[in-house]
């Protein structure tokens, strides 16, 4: 995986998260959802609140705080970087560059 390139995320057709020419294994729908969230905010903070709210929006898990950690612990790995996805004052963070969101352009 080419590491220094930037994080692509593609929500128009076909959902994609690559970085360079590799495809990342983005897998599972709570885990593309979480995505999906994050990249639509451009790079700004999204409040956990409000990731609970798109993830599990029928029943939250009865700990969503914990739940949304593992979550982003394993969108963390499938990105292959920890410093995709951080924690920030006001919530969790993609560090994209809205460009490199195709909903976004």
């Amino acid at each position: 995986m080419d590491g220094g390139a930037p994080l692509r995320v593609t929500l128009l057709g076909a959902f994609r998260a690559s970085r360079g020419d590799t495809v990342l294994p983005v897998a599972g729908a709570r885990l593309q959802g979480l995505l999906v969230r994050l990249a639509l905010a451009g790079g700004r903070p999204v409040e956990p609140a409000v990731l609970v709210d798109a993830i599990w929006p029928e029943k939250p898990p009865a700990d969503p705080a914990h739940a949304l950690q593992a979550l982003v612990s394993r969108l963390r790995r499938a990105l292959g970087s920890a410093d995709d996805v951080t924690q920030v004052a006001g919530g969790y963070r993609l560090n994209v560059d809205p460009a490199d969101v195709d909903a976004l352009r």
